[in-house]
């Protein structure tokens, strides 16, 4: 008969919930950081999609001190980082607005973000849809408290953006 040490039992239970620890750990570490891409037929584009002017809203005065120039500053940057040339395109079919608002006293604040496409140029009739349409699409926005800081709300603007931009390249890539 074998003897029974507890002290190997301790430590197997320890190396176990070690691994257990660093196995959930991992998974989840992986699982946030990638951002899944989707295909939707209204984010695909006529021509270059490689070229996409963002519109950011009129964004009030607030005590965050978040301006309209910081968040369009900022898709700027995050379309440059993925490709995309943050610039109108030769014919304006499409563009992104980003639709922030924010609270004046800087207590909370919400980032939407959309594809639009003139409706002529997509064969739309703009007498009945009007000048502009948006197609079906993914949900892009996120809502937070401003409170915190610039960095913070900019941080938001920043993955609702990523989000997006990996919806949009993957429709639009064959």
């Amino acid at each position: 008969m074998r003897n029974f040490s507890f002290d190997r039992l301790i430590g197997f239970l320890r190396f176990a919930n070690l691994f257990l620890f660093f196995s959930v750990f991992s998974f989840l570490f992986f699982a946030v950081q990638s951002v899944d891409a989707r295909k939707f037929g209204g984010l695909k584009v006529h021509g270059d999609y490689r070229t996409l002017e963002p519109i950011v809203s009129e964004i009030p005065k607030n005590r965050s001190g978040v301006t309209r120039a910081d968040v369009l500053e900022r898709v700027r940057q995050k379309l440059w980082q993925s490709g995309i040339k943050p610039e109108r395109p030769h014919y304006k079919t499409h563009f992104l607005e980003v639709d922030f608002v924010i609270l004046s006293g800087g207590t909370a604040f919400t980032v939407e973000v959309s594809l639009k496409k003139m409706a002529q140029a997509y064969g739309y009739d703009p007498g009945e849809v009007g000048k502009v349409v948006t197609l079906p699409q993914g949900k892009y926005g996120m809502f937070g408290n401003a409170r915190r800081d610039k960095s913070y709300v900019l941080e938001v603007v920043d993955e609702v953006v990523d989000e997006f931009i990996a919806d949009y390249k993957d429709s639009n890539l064959n």
